[in-house]
């Protein structure tokens, strides 16, 4: 019951204040600026500038969506490319270390080459020599013998 008396009453305030204010002075301020002609151009030029403004940030954005697409596809490719590098560096990384699983299954098969195995790799095998051999038990090369003819032959 009381609600009812709450919202009876709200009813008969807001008629009050309808009837209290009149619509019309708010309409004045509207109706002597529509009536005037400089400012209805300025308003429109106002409103054609704020569109010219909204249609060049619109161009721009196409333009930079455009620049970002094109990056976009060029860091696709080269996601493609290094996964394409990945996969063959995998199979390779494989193959080398089946090579050298076999080859330390071989040296374990033959221990004596085991051990020269390690001692090649004990003297730094990818370094230069230092000296230069001496080839000493070969003899030096002769000359070919031409032959020779004698005038009674």
């Amino acid at each position: 019951m009381r609600r009812r008396s709450y919202i009876a009453v709200g009813v008969i305030l807001s008629i009050i204040c309808g009837v209290v204010t009149p619509p019309g002075a708010a309409r004045g301020q509207d109706a002597a600026a529509s009536n005037n002609p400089d400012e209805l151009k300025k308003s429109l030029a106002d409103a054609l500038n704020q569109l010219k403004a909204a249609q060049d940030r619109k161009n721009e954005l196409a333009t930079e969506n455009e620049k970002l697409k094109q990056k976009l596809a060029e860091q696709d490719q080269q996601i493609a490319e290094l996964r394409r590098q990945t996969t063959e560096f995998a199979a390779r990384t494989w193959q080398f270390r089946s090579q050298l699983a076999a080859w330390e299954a071989f040296l374990q098969r033959y221990p004596n080459l085991l051990n020269r195995w390690k001692v090649f790799l004990a003297n730094d095998p990818l370094s230069a020599p230092t000296t230069m051999p001496e080839f000493t038990d070969v003899a030096p090369p002769t000359a070919p013998q031409s032959p020779t003819f004698s005038a009674s032959e």
